[in-house]
């Protein structure tokens, strides 16, 4: 899958080369991957055979957060799986993890916000007006 006929290895040279003549013409720069396949080597210098990048997105836990909002109430929350996801990443190489993800506002999906807190939002977060139980739940997942 990563290694073979079927890569399109003119791209990942592109990357190779677009990474290294970034970090040497600005050495303050920072390149982060946005990719779902699990390459090896995505953020491993050009000169180890990596691709150059210094972060990779990890971008199964914004799927993941929705997904437990959506599907479970908290009691039924998988730990454990929640656990692996923020932690499946190769030894020693740097990633960014993030709650929300644009992509799922492109297919209309709420925010993390809107799953947690949905219409009582509008009457119940000002200062003037009772905290509720979904408001509170809500304010202390989002932190």
């Amino acid at each position: 899958m990563y290694f073979g006929l079927n890569v399109d290895t003119d791209s990942l040279v592109y990357l190779m080369l677009a990474n290294s003549f970034l970090h040497r013409k600005f050495p303050n720069v920072v390149t982060i991957a946005e990719e779902v396949s699990g390459m090896p080597a995505l953020c491993r210098p050009v000169e180890e055979g990596g691709q150059g990048f210094d972060y990779r997105l990890a971008m199964a836990a914004p799927d993941l957060w929705i997904k437990l909002l959506k599907h479970f109430s908290d009691e039924d929350w998988d730990i454990s799986n929640l656990v692996f996801t923020l932690e499946n990443r190769r030894y020693a190489e740097k990633h960014i993890a993030y709650a929300e993800s644009h992509d799922q506002a492109l297919v209309g999906d709420k925010t993390i916000a809107f799953w947690l807190m949905d219409k009582e939002m509008y009457d119940f977060m000002s200062d003037t007006s009772p905290l509720t139980p979904i408001i509170e739940r809500g304010i202390a997942l989002h932190k």
